[in-house]
């Protein structure tokens, strides 16, 4: 869809409520309202522009480099919870202070949370141009069709950035409306349950029949759909009830139900499903993140075609000269992904670093990465793993040499292994805001949760066989294993694996309010010495409870009287 590829319009930071961040309109709205809306072509480029805003990405890495980017790596924020390394791959490499701050407990209110921006001024200035949109659109001279049509998407835009901004800050300012910069004593954040019910009520009237379209013509993939307005409701949902969120009075069965409508929806009407690559299934879940038009993505940060997330491979030749490598996956998240045949490898740990073998799974220290789920060689590169193409022929990792390895382990999940990145290849690598696969999660969780019955537990198992099956793994889970205890960690655990560095870890962690347990622990990698692997400290950490809600800017708080600041900053 050409037509998404607009970048939003450079807008003018401001730093006050009183005058400012919540109300600024962009360049484009600035410019001349009754010429924006008196010509077609620019009436569709504000609505074309608010889709660029879906995602606070950084720089030409887009929504992928998060928290920043240095020599074409991006740091996402996935790398700034347990699964991540949080170091680079070359001696002397620079210390990344964006990520910095979430592993050692800095976020403070004073400072810029992303890099050195807000969510809350970002997404609060998108508000603002979508607003200003949904007053103005009627008297352009577009077909009534269009404008009904382009008035429902941006709608579903303005209730996504709200939802963005309820997954960062929790209650927020209600933007129903354009606000009055002079009337800023009057804005208010309003109460968790009120921003809950308001997100989930706007999305919930979005996904009647007929309000946005299932589907779309090619040329507009990647707009809002019912689907969309349905995932969102449920993700919403699955979010409130959560134990981070319990004030808002959102119960699971809610939850669940909105997540099970979405199931319904996609498998009855055949609009959304688990991907299945034609030509090599037994890769489908790497494919599905190098294929622009499939079935599985209910939402995407669409971009062009490119070869920028390599720079995620070895920060030397072949695979990439002098480049700073900011995202790594640790040793805890690879020690997730179980046997090939549905077993654990790893019970537990009597300390930070040695792992409790089970001795029934055939996990073998010394050939830690044979026979195990195949998502894990879908996504992460590990020692003795051949990439096809490097500089035009193939390269192999190997731990036993003498490069300074960072954590030993490789992000490869995004990355295309038909293309050779070092002659200028390129492919898709769309972020996937939502898939169908995290729908089937919402709804094992928010059953798991809803319902202390085998009942319940055997519907959440069933969505969790369906997305391993695609995976590869070769044996089911069955109901009778599980109590509810045991079923929630390991639909936690089936969720870090099948999503990880998607962006939802960073949530989940402190939605369930396990934060404060997972990040207090030392990163850790793995090296290998004489031809043994051993589990090394990366780095320590540190974490504050009042980091499970991102402060709000300190001069909103300190000019508006009713914008009250998260506990603890």
């Amino acid at each position: 869809m050409r037509k998404l590829f607009i970048s939003f319009v450079t807008a003018v930071l401001l730093t006050s409520c009183s005058a400012d961040s919540l109300m600024k309109e962009t360049e484009l709205d600035l410019t001349d309202t009754e010429k924006v809306y008196s010509d077609i072509t620019l009436t569709r480029k504000v609505a074309y522009d608010l889709y660029a805003r879906m995602r606070m990405g950084r720089d030409r890495l887009g929504s992928f480099g998060f928290l920043a980017n240095i020599g074409g790596s991006p740091c996402m924020l996935d790398n700034a919870t347990d699964d991540g390394a949080g170091n680079t791959t070359r001696a002397g490499g620079a210390v990344i202070p964006e990520l910095e701050k979430f592993i050692k407990g800095g976020i403070d209110a004073s400072k810029g949370l992303i890099g050195g921006d807000h969510p809350w001024i970002f997404y609060y200035k998108a508000i603002r141009s979508a607003n200003t949109f949904l007053n103005n659109v009627d008297r352009s001279p577009l077909e009534d069709a269009e404008k009904i049509s382009l008035k429902n998407q941006v709608r579903f835009l303005r209730a996504l950035y709200h939802h963005e901004l309820f997954r960062f800050y929790g209650a927020l300012v209600i933007g129903d409306k354009e606000l009055d910069p002079l009337l800023y004593d009057e804005i208010k954040r309003e109460s968790l349950e009120t921003t809950v019910r308001w997100i989930a009520n706007e999305f919930k009237e979005l996904s009647e029949p007929g309000v946005l379209p299932d589907k779309y013509d090619a040329a507009d993939y990647g707009r809002a759909t019912r689907g969309a307005a349905l995932g969102y409701l449920a993700r919403t949902l699955l979010y409130a009830a959560s134990p981070l969120h319990k004030g808002s009075g959102v119960t699971w069965r809610e939850a669940a139900d909105a997540a099970y409508n979405m199931i319904e929806y996609s498998d009855n009407g055949d609009f959304y499903r688990l991907y299945e690559d034609p030509t090599t299934p037994e890769k489908s879940y790497t494919r599905l993140f190098n294929t622009r038009a499939n079935g599985e993505v209910i939402m995407g940060f669409l971009r062009a075609p490119a070869n920028d997330l390599y720079g995620m491979m070895p920060a030397f030749d072949p695979w990439n000269v002098n480049k700073e490598l900011l995202t790594c996956p640790d040793q805890w998240l690879v020690d997730c992904y179980d046997m090939l045949d549905g077993s654990q490898p790893i019970l537990g740990y009597e300390s930070n670093t040695k792992a409790i073998i089970n001795p029934n799974s055939g996990y073998d220290e010394n050939s830690p990465y044979a026979n195990r789920d195949p998502r894990l060689a879908q996504s992460i590169l590990c020692d003795g793993a051949t990439w096809p193409l490097v500089n035009g022929k193939p390269a192999t990792i190997d731990l036993s040499k003498s490069y300074r390895w960072g954590s030993g382990y490789f992000l490869t999940k995004f990355l295309d292994d038909r293309i050779d990145h070092r002659k200028g290849g390129t492919t898709y690598m769309d972020f996937p805001m939502m898939r169908y696969a995290e729908i089937l999660l919402d709804y094992a969780e928010a059953e798991n949760e809803a319902e202390d019955t085998n009942t319940a537990r055997e519907k959440a198992i069933a969505q969790l066989n369906r997305i391993r099956r695609r995976a590869g793994i070769t044996t089911d889970l069955l109901a009778a294993d599980y109590n509810q205890a045991t079923l929630r960690e390991r639909i936690r655990k089936e969720r870090r694996v099948e999503l990880c560095f998607e962006d939802h870890r960073f949530f989940d962690i402190r939605r369930w309010l396990i934060a404060k347990d997972v990040m207090r622990l030392p990163a850790v990698g793995i090296k290998k010495i004489d031809g043994e692997y051993q589990r090394v400290t990366l780095d320590t950490r540190n974490y504050n409870e009042r980091m499970n809600l991102a402060p709000i800017p300190q001069n909103e708080v300190n000019n508006c009287p009713n914008i009250y600041q998260n506990p603890g900053y």
